[in-house]
């Protein structure tokens, strides 16, 4: 277990390293949000495991983002695993993706958790910082996904917003610029109906 742990603490820092130390980005992908999100609903259900939280997914299947889908994913993935480890068994995990009036677009995880105190959410993406060690600890996280989340997020001219209530659960939603957010419009056919005869 302690080796597993070590293991994850270690790939974390080389992520953030490596984020850190990237250049820019020159150029992007199309990433189809709505098939991450499905993705990450299945991941979820696997790190749930015998807790069986309720895990559900709203997402506007018209709605595609420009980025890095590795680092997005790394991003959106950390953020539902934190849903998962802080929410008591049988809870609700909601993933959302929809458009914002401003053009843009976001990306939000609502949990029914324990919740996390004002004082704290200033701190949430700092190294290492832990609302409560001992519940950290033995959820296995390794104190820097939030630091990860951060970092992604500044290479894609993103931001993340918490809302959260002590005994009520969070919401952490990332926001997206307009410029980051492409709308697929659905096409119809069309067919031509054959003239009748006068």
């Amino acid at each position: 277990e302690q080796t597993l742990r070590m293991q994850r603490l270690v790939d974390d820092l080389l992520t953030l390293s490596k984020l850190e130390t990237a250049p820019p980005r020159t150029h992007d992908e199309t990433v189809d949000v709505t098939a991450l999100l499905a993705g990450l609903k299945e991941q979820a259900e696997i790190v749930s495991g015998e807790q069986r939280h309720v895990v559900s997914v709203e997402a506007d299947r018209h709605l595609q983002l420009l980025g890095s889908r590795d680092e997005l994913l790394s991003a959106f993935s950390n953020l539902v695993n934190n849903a998962v480890r802080y929410t008591p068994a049988g809870g609700r995990i909601a993933l959302q993706w929809k458009a914002a009036p401003d053009g843009g677009a976001s990306f939000s995880v609502a949990d029914t958790g324990e919740g996390i105190a004002l004082d704290h959410i200033p701190h949430l993406t700092e190294r290492f910082y832990r609302v409560d060690t001992a519940r950290s600890r033995a959820s296995g996280g390794t104190g820097l996904g939030l630091s990860i989340v951060k970092h992604v997020l500044l290479r894609h001219q993103a931001g993340l917003v918490v809302d959260s209530t002590p005994g009520s659960g969070s919401t952490f939603s990332v926001r997206l610029p307009a410029k980051r957010v492409r709308a697929v419009r659905a096409w119809r056919s069309c067919t031509k109906q054959p003239a009748t005869a006068p």
